[in-house]
């Protein structure tokens, strides 16, 4: 499996979408561009400087998962719900193509059934049903990456660790955090804000590891070739736009 360097920068992501061949705009990712219109993520660096990574969902309404001046850590958040997306599909299809509405790769028509559903849609039914149930109950039960506050105890949390500040970030084990798992009552921003008295999370070395590390320059997932894959058959109907990512 080839290895490659994770897009660091816009220019970088849209590049690799272009070598993988995929069709972005019918996928609903935007990559450098603020699109106003309903269904889509997107990232593009505003008037500010501040690069954004934003969902727009079923109704029209923006949630941002990123507002900050890290390009790096923005572009690896889109590239990352790509990621997610293109498994989503796969999963569903068992192959390399993207429409779950009848479409193979090889980009003909799945054959009839005439006894209904069948087993096969049925099992699809299935599946779908226990991801959305995962997905609902992921937004409940997650904490989602920032700053969160308890009295007079700041945290932050990032891929699965919490961190506490004591002069400076140290990693936390979530049975020590203090606080129940009603994420929402602790959270106060995912980005920075210079009058909290603490240090910035990017300028802790945990932050430095995750993107200064060797073995993260590149990812194993197997995201085939231009070739590869049937991006003709991406149904952006099979996204749930109704949560905030």
């Amino acid at each position: 499996m080839e290895k490659f360097e994770k897009p660091k920068t816009i220019s970088e992501l849209l590049e690799f979408c272009n070598e993988k061949g995929m069709p972005l705009r019918q996928m609903r990712f935007f990559i450098g561009e603020d699109y106003p219109e309903a269904r889509a993520f997107g990232i593009f660096q505003d008037s500010d400087g501040d690069f954004v990574v934003y969902k727009n969902k079923d109704d029209g309404t923006r949630a941002v998962r990123y507002k900050g001046p890290d390009e790096a850590f923005a572009v690896n958040e889109l590239y990352e719900k790509l990621k997610a997306e293109t498994e989503q599909r796969r999963n569903a299809n068992g192959s390399t193509g993207y429409s779950s509405k009848g479409v193979s790769r090889s980009g003909g028509s799945a054959a009839k059934n005439n006894t209904g559903l069948g087993l096969w849609g049925w099992l699809i039914i299935l599946i779908t049903l226990v991801g959305i149930g995962s997905c609902v109950y992921s937004e409940v039960t997650n904490p989602k990456r920032g700053y969160y506050r308890n009295n007079d105890t700041y945290y932050y949390y990032d891929s699965d660790d919490w961190y506490y500040y004591d002069s400076v970030w140290i990693m936390i084990d979530d049975d020590d955090l203090g606080f129940n798992d009603d994420y929402d009552e602790y959270f106060i921003s995912d980005d920075y804000d210079g009058d909290y008295p603490v240090g910035d999370f990017r300028d802790s070395d945990y932050y430095d590891g995750y993107y200064e590390n060797d073995d993260d320059d590149w990812d194993d997932y197997d995201w085939g070739g231009k070739d590869d894959n049937d991006w003709g058959g991406w149904d952006a109907g099979d996204t749930n736009w109704n949560t905030d990512w």
